[in-house]
């Protein structure tokens, strides 16, 4: 009995141990290895990261630039912060729009992602539209009030602390901007690191944000808009 015990062991075990690491590292992205992990796999991976995922060009046009112009109208020329913004795919979208007249700075951690995203920006004469820097998102290196809109697309599940991550764009948004997040809709490989739509909801609502919209994107993803509430005027307490 032991022997075969010890069979079925010698059998599953490199099984289990390629599962582990498909987890950990491909389905996962090195979410619970730390944000070190997390950060060198996306360099590893950052001349392959397009062509892994196959981003719908036409689909974010119809989805997500058009409709985040559509909230902001009439306006058109909008400063867009968008918090990791891997190889530049919402900075790149926004500025081949004909009628976005803004700028979008993306910020990432990872430096060989920011250089693909930098070469496409150079190739396509973008520079006027996108600035691209290299920093954590956990604190922001932006004054409060920054920004008419903060993005983050398929992203606030891998940080270290959504939470502080959601507080810090929160805070570099103007009174009255927008905010679009998303929420992974498939948790069943994440456990305790993906939020339920009611779980954002009140992050959100306790930020100050308002009007919250969630809407089914993608399999894998809903989104996430909101306002961030505007100063309300103060009103003098004399009855006259």
């Amino acid at each position: 009995m032991d022997s075969v015990l010890t069979l079925l062991l010698a059998l599953l075990a490199p099984a289990l141990a390629a599962f582990l690491v498909w987890w950990l590292v491909f389905e996962t992205e090195g979410v619970y290895l730390g944000r070190r992990a997390v950060i060198a796999l996306y360099d590893l991976y950052a001349n392959r990261y397009d062509r892994i995922k196959q981003f719908d060009e036409r689909a974010d046009l119809m989805l997500v630039a058009l409709p985040l112009l559509d909230r902001l109208a009439p306006q058109t020329d909008p400063l867009i912060l968008d918090v990791a913004t891997g190889t530049g795919r919402l900075p790149l979208l926004m500025a081949r729009v004909a009628r976005f007249q803004g700028h979008v700075i993306g910020i990432d951690a990872s430096r060989r992602m920011l250089h693909k995203a930098r070469e496409k920006v150079r190739r396509e004469c973008f520079e006027p539209f996108v600035t691209l820097l290299r920093h954590d998102a956990s604190a922001l290196p932006f004054p409060d009030r920054s920004f008419n809109v903060v993005t983050c697309i398929e992203a606030l599940e891998f940080m270290p602390d959504p939470k502080q991550t959601l507080a810090e764009m929160t805070r570099v948004l103007r009174p009255g901007g927008l905010l679009l997040a998303t929420i992974r809709i498939d948790t069943r490989w994440m456990p305790n690191r993906t939020w339920s739509e009611a779980r954002m909801r009140l992050e959100l609502e306790a930020l100050g944000l308002r009007d919250v919209d969630v809407m089914i994107w993608q399999d894998d993803y809903s989104q996430v808009w909101a306002f961030k509430k505007s100063v309300q005027p103060q009103t003098s307490g004399n009855l006259h």
